[in-house]
């Protein structure tokens, strides 16, 4: 049992975690929602938990539902037996709709899943946690009146405290049976799955008061243009669903959607705020997805699809998505197998120093092959994997490649500069992460100063905040820091500001047919110009074509890189390049 003490506070959690790394990032979360006002007690197995109950008070709950003494739905219905007043916030790796049911059946307050929960996301589920726990225990004060009693429950149980719309427990009863009926009546049936665009923008702006008011009105509108027979709830968050009743034809959807859709064109007036937001559709049929588990994936698929779309964000599940969705899925269960058998191996592409050619510069880059699916590409698998435990494994398979490259050229260690390595955004903006990459650097004796970390530019962007101060931790030890596809279309000077970044990375976009484009130049050299001021190093990517290398060093760009110098390369190939290289 560890505690984590905040000066002067009031929220005390109590956290049930057997995995350290998790029980470190959720402790990060609450740091950062509730501003580092908040004292937390963290245990590792359920008889510790009882302990903890026994000697102290606590505003809530955060339970794993796996723990090594003792796991699984009997444990909320033990802590309501013993401690009826507790909130419980179940946090689960187990992304499963019918064991968040189950869970909330049996008194837990709210189910968050580890591959999705934000710090926003966990602040709330805790607040609300309290809030319904506090509801209960007034309803269970009405003893004297038994039949208003169990309709106050009975609420409770279905619908949403914020916006009393149904939540996903009565959606979920209620979806099934219309399911029922349409595969009775030989019908379709239409779920629409959409969230708010900007909504975190909102809560950020004007804090979570308005966000949650917003939320309120949202769900008068949307109820006044739902039909009677379709079924309207609040999933959680800015997460709304609509399932309709049997429908005729797939084309009877789009009045619905198209009124839907109208109830965002007008402004939405909070407290003297005016507040524009849109929301973005996904919309799939049963019995295409014939099970409500499956409707709802590819609603959600599309919904993601639609945000692609900023003028009509709908989109409709088609035969393209339900192939990348059925290819996602075998991905994942592959992809936990691949780590294991060593099917994931990194080779190695060369960059070139301009300044200095006999420098070694490579960046190491994971390749898969699959003996089920054949070669999976990168922008396949990492999505994948980037919100699973699995991605760290690859990073720290990643790091002994590095490892294995840099002692394998032992002969040319003292030309080797730097070796860059991928990461995500969401392994960057924790601390665990970073001392468990300075970890592996010691466990494979690679040299920190030998080490760049490269994120894309959409992902530090996005998460500026949480990454800063990460970024500044690894450069004190000596790793730099790369922001790659830089003006891919995410770009913000504010953003150079505010990072201590060591190296920008062009989109090759940029540099693609650029000396046929003299927009294009003047681009790529205000960016060096600009970088060079603010002490980064510039590197060309993509460079395919020798006119392309040759304005690129024009231009100014500290670094190439492409496929135009070399593709990349097994350990062996890099030596005899730079071979080749340094004879030339």
């Amino acid at each position: 049992m560890y505690l984590r003490q905040r000066e002067g506070l009031s929220d005390i959690f109590l956290m049930a975690e057997d995995n350290p790394a998790d029980a470190e990032l959720v402790t990060e979360m609450l740091r950062q929602a509730f501003d580092s006002r908040y004292t937390i007690v963290c245990v590792d197995c359920f008889s510790k938990v009882m302990e903890a109950l026994a000697d102290g008070t606590f505003q809530a709950l955060i339970l794993d539902m796996n723990l090594p003494d003792q796991s699984g739905i009997d444990n909320i219905a033990q802590l309501g037996a013993y401690y009826p007043n507790l909130p419980i916030v179940i946090l689960t790796g187990q992304d499963d709709l019918n064991s968040a049911i189950d869970a909330l059946q049996s008194g837990a307050q709210d189910y968050l899943s580890k591959n999705h929960v934000t710090p926003e996301i966990l602040a709330r589920s805790l607040r609300y946690a309290q809030e319904r726990k506090y509801i209960e225990q007034q309803l269970k004060k009405a003893l004297d009146d038994a039949a208003y009693r169990n309709i106050q429950l009975e609420t409770q149980a279905k619908y949403d405290p914020l916006t009393r719309l149904p939540n996903r427990t009565y959606f979920h009863d209620a979806a099934n049976r219309v399911l029922h009926r349409a595969m009775r009546l030989v019908k379709q049936v239409a779920l629409l799955y959409f969230d708010l665009n900007g909504f975190k923008k909102v809560n950020d702006a004007y804090g979570h008061l308005i966000g949650d008011k917003l939320l309120q009105q949202i769900s008068i509108r949307l109820t006044d243009v739902v039909r009677e027979n379709d079924f309207l709830a609040r999933l959680g968050g800015d997460e709304f669903v609509v399932i309709t009743d049997v429908l005729d034809s797939k084309q009877e959807i789009y009045p619905l959607v198209k009124r839907i859709q109208g109830q965002f064109d007008h402004v939405f007036e909070i407290d003297a705020h005016q507040i524009v937001i849109r929301p973005a559709i996904g919309v799939a049929f049963f019995p295409e997805a014939d099970s409500l588990d499956l409707l709802i994936k590819q609603a959600d698929s599309a919904m993601y699809e639609a945000k692609e779309d900023v003028i009509n964000p709908v989109c409709f599940y088609t035969d393209q998505l339900a192939a990348q969705f059925a290819r996602t899925q075998k991905i994942e269960v592959e992809l936990g197998r691949a780590l294991t058998r060593g099917e994931l191996t990194s080779r190695f592409q060369p960059v070139i120093d301009t300044a200095q050619t006999d420098r070694i510069l490579v960046e190491a880059l994971m390749r898969w092959y699959s003996p089920k699916l054949g070669w999976i590409s990168p922008n396949e698998f990492i999505p994948v994997a980037e919100f699973t435990p699995a991605i760290n494994e690859i990073t720290r398979q990643a790091v002994k490649d590095a490892a294995g490259f840099y002692n394998a050229l032992i002969h040319l260690q003292d030309k080797i500069d730097k070796i860059a390595i991928n990461v995500c955004a969401s392994q960057l903006s924790s601390r665990y992460f970073c001392r468990l990459f300075l970890q592996w650097l010691e466990e494979f004796a690679l040299p920190k100063d030998k080490i760049c970390l490269e994120l894309t530019e959409r992902q530090i962007v996005e998460n500026a905040d949480t990454c800063r101060d990460q970024i500044t931790l690894l450069q004190q030890h000596g790793i730099q820091i790369a922001l790659d596809d830089f003006g891919s279309g995410y770009s913000s000077i504010t953003h150079l500001l505010d990072l201590p970044l060591n190296i920008l990375k062009l989109d090759r976009k940029l540099l693609d047919r650029i000396d046929q484009n003299e927009r294009n130049q003047a681009l790529t050299a205000g960016i060096i110009e600009m970088a060079s001021r603010l002490n980064m190093k510039v590197v060309a990517e993509g460079i395919e074509r020798p006119e392309e290398y040759k304005v690129a060093v024009e231009l100014g760009c500290h670094y190439l890189q492409g496929f135009g110098i070399a593709k990349p390369l097994s350990i062996d190939e890099v030596a005899v390049f730079y071979h080749r290289a340094q004879s030339d």
